[in-house]
Order: C-alpha cells, then sequence, then structure tokens
C-alpha cells in the first residue's frame, strides 16, 4: 500500500495530464486517475517494478484505450477535438504571469550553490550547451552533468514544500504533448 501511496503522490498529475491530453476534463481526469490508483490497490501487486513510472504510463494509457472503446460501445463517445485545450502558448503565457510559483522557484534558485546556479543560469537562461559551458568554464563534460543533475535534484527538494511543483509537473506535462 505504501507504494502505491508513493506512486500516487509521484505520478499523478503526470497522469492527469495525460488525461487530459485525450480530452477529459481536468475533474474527469482526477476521477480517471483515482480510480486507476483504486485498480491498482486491489490487484495487491507483488511481483518488483523496476522503471514505476513506464509501468504506471503505460498501464494508464491501456486504462485510458479501455474507457474510450467501452463509451464508444455505449453511444457515450465524444470527439477530442470538440474540446478546448489550451494552446502551448496559452499554457506559458499563464506560467510566466503566476508570480508566486515564479517568486517561489526564485527563492529555491538563490539557496542553490554557486556552482550549482552558475552552471544552470548557463544552459538554461542563456541557453549554452555543455560544450559551449565546458569551453567557458574550463569545467569537465562530467562536472558540468554532475553540477546541472545535483543543482536541478536540489530545486525539486526546495519546491517540494509546497503545492508549486506539482503545478509546475503538470504545466510541463501539458506541454509536452502540445
Amino acid at each position: 500500500m505504501l507504494l502505491i501511496d508513493s506512486w500516487y503522490t509521484d505520478y499523478r498529475a503526470k497522469l492527469q495530464a495525460i488525461a487530459c491530453h485525450f480530452g477529459y476534463t481536468v475533474p474527469e481526469a482526477e476521477d480517471v486517475v483515482h480510480q486507476f490508483f483504486l485498480d491498482l490497490l486491489q490487484k495487491h501487486i507483488t511481483h518488483d517494478i523496476r522503471n514505476p513510472e513506464a509501468y504506471l504510463v503505460t498501464a494508464f494509457k491501456r486504462t485510458l484505450i479501455d474507457l474510450h472503446r467501452s463509451q464508444q460501445r455505449k453511444g457515450n463517445y465524444r470527439e477530442i477535438e470538440s474540446f478546448n485545450l489550451p494552446s502551448a502558448q496559452e499554457i506559458i503565457e499563464k506560467l510566466e504571469t503566476d508570480t508566486e510559483l515564479i517568486n517561489h522557484i526564485a527563492a529555491a534558485y538563490k539557496k542553490l550553490p554557486a556552482r550549482f546556479r552558475r552552471v544552470i543560469y548557463m544552459k538554461y537562461y542563456q541557453g549554452y550547451s555543455t560544450e559551449k559551458i565546458v569551453a567557458l568554464t574550463g569545467l569537465t563534460h562530467q562536472t558540468v552533468y554532475n553540477n546541472l543533475s545535483k543543482g536541478i535534484q536540489h530545486l525539486r527538494q526546495n519546491l517540494k514544500n509546497g503545492q508549486f511543483l506539482m503545478k509546475l509537473n503538470s504545466i510541463s506535462y501539458l506541454l509536452l504533448f502540445f
């Protein structure tokens, strides 16, 4: 049960974004995700799953396909195109105007050690490639990679304290599909 609880916490936003991408409204997506995890609890998963994200996404997509087929048979089928899903531009604009989220991310960024901030700034704000960062800083490829990886890991830890990470994840997963 603890395993399913941790999966629910870690992957709920991603699965809801997938359901929204398939044409479900946010409340419908939440219902489908809740039912999916309830079904997982009833299955009493006993085997070791090495990649839970891949397992959950694949199983959830199969659940959505089965649900779609059953709705089609019942005549409750709705065209996905009829939904007014937000465009990627609308999602980005909403994200850019969310000052609370921006302030929280900025505070988490400022808490990072200088070496992490430096490579994250160069990579994501200035758009430099890893090779360019190596050339500019004199660091090795492995050091740049490690600083990026650990810096992002620290950001995630700092953002986990609130709903901000879940909000950011759900927005970023929506962007992946558009």
